[in-house]
Formats: C-alpha cells, structure tokens, sequence
C-alpha cells in the first residue's frame, strides 16, 4: 500500500486547482434573473421578509439567502432537463437543507470524526503512563484535531467568511502539527536537535504567516488553501512512509502507523473524484469525511504502543545510566 502512496499524492495534486471565483449554476441568466425578481418581490425596503422557520433564523439565513437558495432548484432541473448536467452555486454543489444546516451529511460526518478522537484519546490515557514520552505530546494533537473538526462541522452547518477561515484554519493546524509531530519523533531520544528547532521553527513561523494571509485577504483563495494543505499533507504522508518503511520488520507495531498513512492517501482521492450529491446530500467531501472518521482508531492504537516502546527505551537508558 505504501508504494502506491507517492502516486496518490500525484493524481491529488493534478486535480487540487479549480476554478471557484464563479460557477456555472450562479452564472447562468435563469438563476441571475430568478434571483433579481425574488429580492425586488420579497427583500426590497416595501416588501415583507420571508417569514423564516426557527432553524433558518438560528442558522442566520438572510433573505437574500433564501432567494438563492429558491431559485437554484429551478435552475438545476432546467440544467439537468437540456442534458447539460448538475452545475455548481458559488462554487458548491446544490444541498437540499435539514433543519436549517446547508451540508448535512458533511456536517454529521465530521461529528463522527471528532467523536473519534474523543473515544481514542480516553482508551491513551487509559493505557499510557503519564510520564511515557509523547504523553502530553499525543494531548496536544487531539485538541488541535478536536478544534480543526468543530470548525468543520460549523462550517458545513453554515458556510460564511468566518467559519469558512476558521475550517480552513483548523484544517491546517491538523495537518502542519503531523508534519511537526514527524519531526518530533524522528529526533526522539536522538541528537538531532538543531534539526528539531530548525523545523519547528519553519512550522510554527509557516503557520503564522498563513494565518495571517488567510485571516485579512478580502477573498479566500480555494486553490491556495487546498494546495498548501496538500502540500503539508504530503510531507506528512511520505515522510512517515519512509519511516514506517526502516521501522516495521524492527516493531511490528509499526503496521498500524503503514495502514493509517496508506488509507489517508487512499481516502484523499475523495477530494478528487467531486461529484454532485446523492440525493442532494452526499457529496465526494461528505463521503471523504466519512472515510476517515474511523481512521484516529489506527493511530491511536499506534500512538500507544509507541508511547509504551518509547518508555521501554527510557527506562533501559536509565538502566544502563
């Protein structure tokens, strides 16, 4: 499986950069026209507002977002109906909404991922020893990885520039603190630590300046984002392959780490395929979503049995000290 990684991590780079600064679906006369009716009908300073539900008001639907919301489902049948296919809105693909929540099914899924952390980082208590390396370290991740998946499921719940940023934030800080956590365990119990600060160094001063960048720009960068997280993404990926490649006949536990990385570039294809929603719910970002809520099981169980080798090789060292 990890050879097949590198050439993953290829096809997702091809794919990643896609043009979102406008869609077919938001361009199309039908929709414009549809929407300029319904906001002089309903949204102008004499018209009544449409009386929105309780969970449209919670979700902070506008009347503007109503009216485009309304006239997508005529411009899709009429798209679907002249055989030119489901098109994207604002860079999205249509979603029918539940109780007020613009993507369901990714909205739930990513629940699923943070209840997943959640659960694992109770059984690592449970069967680490509090002073065993990476013990505070392995923490640290799933608060990182717990906040990264809160935004995202507010950011399904209701996509607006602040948790748009938020997700995108979160996203990275998941992905640029495993490439730190690489480098943390290639120099453990080691003599590389100018190599440690030198890349902790560019990691946390990288995720400053993208913080910055992504926080005051006017208009989120899609392609740029996603780019940089893959980018981070596959560092990650090949760097812990190689290591799993050197280690896994030495600690057979090793495998756990082989599988996690192998099934998240797998999964990661997800992101490539992009087709509209089954249903009008699940998406290719739903379902990639889906795939990798039971993927923490096999890091964690890798997590602690490295954490129990690590305090092996500890209290070996103390012997012999």
């Amino acid at each position: 499986m990890l050879e097949a990684v590198p050439i993953i991590i290829t096809v997702v780079f091809s794919f990643v950069i896609k043009n979102v600064f406008g869609s077919t679906g938001d361009r199309s006369q039908m929709f414009y026209t549809c929407v300029q009716d319904c906001l002089a009908k309903n949204c102008s300073d004499s018209a009544q507002d449409f009386q929105l539900s309780f969970p449209l008001k919670l979700m902070q639907w506008t009347c503007s977002d109503e009216c485009k919301y309304l006239c997508m489902w005529p411009t899709v049948n009429w798209f679907v109906e002249a055989e030119i296919g489901v098109q994207q809105f604002y860079g999205k693909w249509p979603f029918v909404r539940l109780l007020g929540i613009q993507e369901p099914a990714a909205a739930l899924f990513s629940i699923l991922n943070l209840v997943g952390h959640v659960v694992m980082i109770r059984k690592f208590r449970k069967q680490v020893n509090p002073n065993a390396p990476f013990y505070l370290f392995t923490h640290v991740f799933c608060l990182i990885c717990c906040h990264a998946w809160f935004w995202s499921i507010l950011f399904h719940i209701r996509d607006v520039r602040f948790t748009e940023i938020m997700d995108y934030l979160g996203a990275f800080s998941m992905v640029s603190f495993s490439v730190y956590h690489f480098f943390a365990r290639l120099t453990a119990l080691r003599s590389h630590s100018s190599l440690y600060s030198l890349c902790s160094g560019i990691a946390i001063g990288f995720y400053f300046v993208y913080h910055s960048y992504t926080t005051f720009f006017v208009k989120m960068d899609y392609g740029y984002n996603m780019l940089i997280n893959i980018a981070f993404g596959a560092v990650n990926i090949i760097g812990w392959s190689i290591w799993c490649l050197k280690y896994y006949k030495k600690r057979p536990y090793v495998k756990q780490c082989a599988a996690f990385i192998g099934l998240v570039a797998f999964t990661t294809l997800l992101e490539v395929l992009d087709f509209p929603p089954l249903f009008w719910v699940f998406d290719a970002h739903a379902l990639w979503h889906l795939s990798t809520s039971p993927l923490a099981i096999f890091w964690y169980k890798f997590l602690i049995d490295d954490c129990n080798y690590l305090e092996g090789v500890v209290m070996d060292l103390e012997k012999l000290a």
